[in-house]
């Protein structure tokens, strides 16, 4: 990979074939790719993809390594010419972004001292290190893409484009016979080119014309007259002049220097200062960089002497669906055992106005149908839960991955008029009044989701705005507790900032300020420009962490500090058919993110509560990789467990760590959750979500090494203590395990059903521990994506 080191302030509009990587090493610069701009300062690392046009300036005292990333092996390897990486450190937190700059550490020092590196194993082999983590982590791959019908006629017509022109560079052609091959005016085509590719189509065909010349030049010994010919030139004199204008230098005097530039003697920018820096740089981070080998042991000082009140975010809500769902006996079973077992106390559901509620807004009356509504209700009521109602109408999704859908039906709410919604919600909240009492109402939630794909549209935050109002003034003067929120956008995209920060500081500047700011969390990127409506699981292990402290950030910038934050649905996955989502991988990614996140949400709800409502034609099975909590035969899966375990710990938080939490009841007694969670693989990024074999999940995780968990609590009081400890792990616990052991049988009988809700349970060691001078180990060795519950109780 060529690599060149510079400190050269400005670039002009640049094209390159091949794509290409800025790491900055001193001082900063922005980069410009038509409406797309992104700020880099120290150690931020962007990738300007292949074939689009860019320009660059930076500050005085910048440095900064560029690599080219080539397009033809990436292509070859991938098996497809739509290349496309997502990698910009400004708008992504993601770990791997430390992998690559330690990779660049070293592969910086090998670039000076090594002089032959086309022979050097070493230089090579980082090469193929940075290929694979930008392949792995940052690569777009084709079913990648969104699947809107937008979004798809802009694909279908960049790949027309590409394959038109790749096809026929090497032949005379305009932009006119493109523009007549698509069917589109001359025009139009023209400011497409220029507003998709950053450039005019004669300068795009000369770039392509150009970098096929260069490759002939380099690599063959073909005459440049013929060359030039061969790659649509017209004449030799044609090529010189682009050459000269693109590279400095002639196409001859460019072979004669071929050896030269093959062999790299010197980088490109090769004056005496810039040299001097980047060795300064090297020699300085060398010595910051500490290398942590790899330990499988942990050891932890734990002080228990201090306290404060638990703060249990994340056992008050389950979503389950839409309201009809819950009109189903078995729907309404699994929400029972969901409570008995996990402590819920919110039931998160919506369409309340769908056509099976029999609630319609549209239609002109006094007199509405609230019987179905009631009916839930009044579930939930006689169980002690409470209701929390999502006002918007929600598309009714299943999904096989991010792509391709089982079920996809979508609603508009923005179609129902404001005076007819405020018709509606007035008629509801009187009826809930006159039934269940302005008490019983204060202890209830509601929200208004806003579809993020009214985001950016003329007026639609304005539209919002006015349904949140009719909502919120509606619903206070019949209970003046109940808690009223929105809107339900999302944060696992990058560049959650640009719109985010705008509306919510005109929100809070309406009459109506929410009570809360409900948000949704998947692990997914957007792509770097509007077009590109991509949809790429995100690999940053820490993501859900990384995005709230953003989200953070953004409410303080627009005065809601003091707002409470609610992630009203998460998951790792939107996908109904990934049986990652019934290993105990999906427990243990659970209490991880828990104890992440801890103290810094007001409310986490998990997405969703049981198999029931993701079961469709094709979920025959024991397992559908549902991401309930509860398969739909009411065993508790790994996930159901992970929460069960957190509603155990006590009332008191004492010390968290990177693998565990510590709480106590305040009387010698200690509750603690610990993990050992293992980070994807990029088998599990390149494999589809509906594609990854139940019977050999083992092979999607990073590692399959133990960890031995050493707590030290200290300031305890001395004596004996009874420690028991309960194991979920792949081979404890774990349903899909033992299906697997059955075969995976499909026809399986109501007594082999009750023998696995037995048996999928964790297992309890039970021993006892001597607390010395005011010291009381506990030891947890945990395997693989291994998670449990510890309880520490004093004898003596």
């Amino acid at each position: 990979m060529p690599i060149y080191i510079s400190n050269v302030q400005q670039q002009f509009d640049s094209f390159h074939q091949d794509a290409e990587l800025f790491y900055v090493l001193e001082g900063s610069m922005e980069i410009t790719m038509g409406d797309y701009h992104t700020h880099l300062k120290y150690e931020d690392i962007f990738v300007v993809n292949s074939n689009r046009g860019y320009s660059y300036k930076a500050s005085k005292d910048v440095l900064f390594v560029k690599i080219s990333i080539p397009y033809q092996i990436i292509s070859s390897i991938v098996k497809s010419t739509d290349v496309v990486f997502l990698c910009d450190s400004t708008r992504d937190e993601n770990h791997q972004y430390d992998v690559l700059r330690r990779l660049f550490k070293n592969l910086l020092n090998r670039y000076y001292s090594v002089r032959d590196r086309e022979n050097d194993f070493g230089y090579k082999a980082l090469c193929y290190q940075v290929l694979d983590i930008l392949s792995t982590h940052f690569l777009l791959r084709i079913t990648d893409q969104g699947s809107t019908d937008d979004r798809e006629r802009f694909d279908d017509r960049i790949v027309q484009i590409n394959n038109y022109i790749h096809a026929n560079y090497n032949h005379p052609i305009s932009s006119k016979d493109l523009a007549d091959k698509l069917h589109l005016s001359q025009s139009y085509l023209s400011r497409f080119f220029k507003k998709t590719y950053g450039m005019s189509f004669t300068e795009y065909l000369t770039n392509i014309r150009l970098y096929h010349a260069m490759d002939d030049l380099l690599y063959t010994n073909t005459p440049i007259t013929r060359i030039a010919f061969d790659n649509g030139f017209a004449n030799i004199a044609a090529l010189t002049k682009v050459f000269k204008d693109s590279y400095g230098e002639t196409p001859s005097s460019m072979r004669k220097n071929q050896k030269n530039k093959a062999q790299g003697a010197e980088p490109a920018d090769n004056s005496p200062v810039v040299k001097q820096r980047l060795e300064n740089y090297l020699r300085s981070s060398g010595e910051e960089q500490e290398l942590i080998p790899e330990n499988n042991d942990q050891t932890e000082n734990c002080s228990v002497a201090a306290s404060q009140p638990l703060v249990g975010f994340w056992g008050d809500t389950i979503n389950i669906g839409a309201a009809s769902d819950l009109l189903k006996s078995e729907v309404r079973d699994h929400i029972i055992m969901l409570k008995e077992l996990l402590g819920f106390r919110y039931v998160r559901f919506w369409n309340i106005f769908s056509e099976e509620m029999f609630i319609q807004p549209t239609v002109e009356t006094d007199d509405y149908n609230f019987s179905k509504l009631d009916a839930i209700i009044d579930f939930l009521l006689e169980h002690e839960l409470k209701p929390y109602i999502e006002l918007g109408l929600k598309p009714k999704r299943l999904y096989r991955d991010v792509q391709n859908a089982i079920i996809e039906e979508r609603h508009n709410i923005y179609h129902i008029e404001v005076p007819a919604y405020r018709k509606v919600i007035s008629a509801m909240m009187r009826h809930f009044h006159n039934r269940y009492r302005r008490s019983e109402l204060n202890t209830w939630r509601m929200e208004l989701w806003f579809h993020e794909d009214q985001w950016g549209k003329k007026g639609a935050a304005e539209r919002y705005f006015e349904r949140f109002e009719v909502i919120y003034e509606t619903v206070k003067q019949y209970a003046d507790h109940l808690e009223v929120g929105g809107c339900g956008l999302r944060i696992g995209f990058s560049d959650i900032e640009s719109q985010t920060l705008p509306f919510l500081r005109q929100w809070s500047e309406q009459n109506c300020p929410p009570d809360f700011i409900s948000v949704l969390y998947y692990p997914y990127e957007r792509g770097e420009v509007n077009q590109d409506r991509y949809s790429r699981r995100s690999s940053d292990n820490e993501g859900m962490m990384h995005k709230v402290a953003v989200m953070r950030e953004i409410m303080g910038k627009a005065g809601m500090s003091r707002t409470k934050l609610y992630i009203t649905e998460w998951n790792l996955t939107v996908s109904d058919r990934n049986y990652i989502n019934d290993t105990c991988f999906k427990g243990a990614y659970i209490v991880k993110n828990i104890i992440d996140n801890y103290g810094q949400l007001d409310l986490l709800a998990y997405f969703f509560g049981s198999d029931r409502v993701s079961e469709y034609f094709d979920s025959r099975g024991l397992l559908h990789g549902g991401s309930g909590l509860i398969s739909k035969d009411g065993i508790l899966k790994p996930a159901g467990y992970a929460f069960r375990f957190l509603s155990w710990l006590y009332n008191y938080f004492v010390v968290k760590g990177k693998n565990f939490i510590v709480t106590t009841d305040g009387h010698d007694s200690y509750a603690i959750v610990c993990h050992n969670q293992k980070a994807l693989n990029y088998n599990y990024y390149l494999t589809r979500e509906d594609e990854i074999p139940k019977d050999s999940i083992w092979k999607y995780f990073e590692d399959q090494e133990s960890l031995h968990l050493n707590l030290q609590l200290k300031d305890v009081k001395n004596g004996k203590y009874q420690v028991k400890t309960y194991q979920i792990n792949e081979k404890i616990g774990s349903p899909i395990h033992f299906w697997a052991e059955m075969g995976f049988e499909t026809e399986l009988s109501r007594k082999d059903i009750a023998y696995l809700q037995r048996v999928c349970g964790p297992r309890l060691t039970i021993r006892t521990e001597q607390a010395s001078e005011h010291t009381l180990p506990i030891v947890c060795n945990m395997k693989a994506n291994e998670f449990c519950f510890i309880r520490v109780r004093k004898l003596s």
